[in-house]
């Protein structure tokens, strides 16, 4: 399981970006994506670049952060920046992992990506823990569902529903019927997850649902009318699971 954490910086004073980029290079279980002066660029960022955690300013002129909380949802995590105490109380309503009063010392910013990588750790063993339950359940009732977990929800998904998979970074695509769900999981957790027959590794950064292939060509399937690349390395075993 990776260490580090994604994060990126919301922050319209450049001074306070700045010592936020700094404290974050000195921290090594974290890596600052991006950082944005400007909040509405920063949620329009975050639709298709999914991160574990926001350094967020609550005063900004275009959208305060606490309205920015209400527009990105309950994940990913939030440590906020304020030049002004009196937000405290509002920031921990809305679940924040931290408060920090500008100026930041290093010292203070280091002991809240410590309380953010430890509520990270504690997510990722309840998914681990919640599967293994699951998987335990099925055996004896006859029924088998994956329990996934994207951020602070826990999506029942049944294998027969998934089309496909993506591997991108540190996050895994499930593509089902119904929707598209985001995970934080590496590759061998993915594959614990997934049950021993009916799916296959065909790339590095995608394994597919043999029952949903449209089209089989040299290079590619088709499935969901979304065309994946087959990797010449799993070539062989998808022809022989095919055939």
């Amino acid at each position: 399981m990776s260490e580090q954490l994604t994060a990126i910086a919301v922050e319209d004073e450049p001074k306070a970006l700045e010592i936020i980029q700094m404290h974050a290079s000195k921290v090594p279980f974290l890596h600052l994506k991006h950082s944005f002066r400007d909040a509405l660029q920063a949620i329009s960022w975050l639709q298709d670049q999914p991160i574990d955690l926001i350094f967020l300013d609550i005063n900004m002129p275009s959208l305060s952060g606490l309205k920015f909380r209400e527009y990105v949802g309950p994940t990913p995590m939030i440590i906020f920046t304020t030049a002004y105490a009196k937000y405290a109380v509002e920031s921990y309503n809305l679940n924040a992992i931290d408060y920090l009063l500008k100026p930041i010392a290093f010292d203070r910013f280091l002991k809240a990506a410590l309380k953010a990588r430890e509520q990270w750790q504690l997510q990722q063993g309840q998914l681990i823990q919640s599967t293994a339950k699951q998987q335990e359940d099925s055996s004896t009732v006859g029924k088998h569902y994956l329990y996934v977990k994207s951020g602070s929800k826990l999506y029942k998904v049944s294998p027969a529903d998934i089309l496909y998979l993506e591997k991108n970074g540190n996050y895994v695509f499930f593509h089902t019927l119904k929707q598209k769900i985001i995970s934080r999981l590496n590759m061998s957790q993915l594959q614990e997850l997934l049950p021993n027959r009916g799916f296959l590794k065909v790339h590095k950064s995608y394994v597919i649902s043999l029952q949903h292939i449209e089209v089989v060509e040299p290079s590619q399937v088709t499935i969901a009318g979304q065309k994946i690349p087959i990797a010449k390395a799993y070539k062989a075993q998808l022809m022989a699971a095919l055939l």
